[in-house]
């Protein structure tokens, strides 16, 4: 148990210092039944809100972010929440990486008044070398109404390429919202403390093997820490809510680090 989270651990610590590097990771696909469809009407105001969203990001920068999660395959997850000026997420982008790294890219979700309406997802598999863009539209419904790809040999290069029609492909949102609010496969469950050096560091996720993890830093003094330092056994596999922020260090090193835990919401 004790080699398998440092594994773990190790893991980890790989993904949050290169975070800032690498080109990030991509999502399952549901192919959607029906003829390709080369125009769509009403493509340019799609395209027009989905800058207009990019560029109010890059104006106000207000965002929420989730656990970094991993697997002991290398499968990883972590997403990015946009909001607009009144918390409403208008944009969520899912940075991840597929089992044994087979795939890896970002996922963004675009959407208005709560619903999907553009997807774009940039990814590149260890079977090609090229870099792959692929855009999606949607109904209010949720209906794929149009997907178009265009691949390239770098990122840069991307831009210039040409989109292509393909299959109508849905890119779903809901397991980047579980990763948002720690839900389901990816509740924080307690499973135990790690030292590294003078730091010490929580691993939360999944009880059992094959499930996600994630570690935080965490003080000694914190008196939650403390108390569950005491008798680990004890509170291991329970659920803790928490509060924790990403702190980059000089020279692009990040992690993350424990803010606050509570057994219930109500606590926080």
């Amino acid at each position: 148990m004790k080699n398998l989270s440092l594994f773990i651990f190790a893991m980890m610590l790989t993904l949050t210092a290169c975070r800032s590097n690498n080109s990030k990771k991509s999502k399952k696909e549901t192919p959607q039944k029906g003829l390709i469809v080369y125009k769509l009407k009403d493509e340019k105001s799609f395209d027009k809100q989905m800058m207009e969203i990019d560029s109010f990001v890059l104006a106000y920068g207000q965002f929420a972010s989730s656990l970094n999660y991993s697997k002991e395959d290398k499968t990883t997850i972590q997403v990015d929440a946009h909001l607009d000026n009144e918390n409403n997420i208008v944009k969520l982008v899912e940075n991840n990486t597929e089992k044994n790294a087979s795939k890896m890219g970002s996922n963004s979700f675009y959407l208005h008044k709560g619903k999907v309406f553009i997807t774009k997802e940039v990814f590149v598999t260890n079977e090609s070398s090229n870099f792959v863009e692929r855009i999606s539209y949607y109904a209010p419904n949720g209906i794929c109404l149009k997907s178009k790809e265009r691949k390239a040999v770098s990122e840069i290069a991307l831009q210039k390429a040409k989109f292509d029609a393909v299959p109508k492909t849905v890119c779903n949102i809901d397991r980047a919202m579980r990763a948002l609010n720690q839900e389901k496969e990816f509740a924080t469950t307690f499973q135990g403390f790690i030292q590294s050096g003078k730091d010490t560091y929580m691993l939360v996720g999944t009880p059992g093997t094959g499930g996600y993890t994630s570690a935080l830093k965490v003080k000694q003094n914190d008196p939650f820490i403390a108390e569950i330092r005491k008798d680990e056994l004890r509170y291991l596999n329970g659920t803790i809510y928490l509060q924790f922020e990403k702190i980059q260090e000089v020279g692009g090193f990040t992690y993350q680090s424990f803010i606050k835990g509570s057994w219930s919401k109500e606590g926080l």
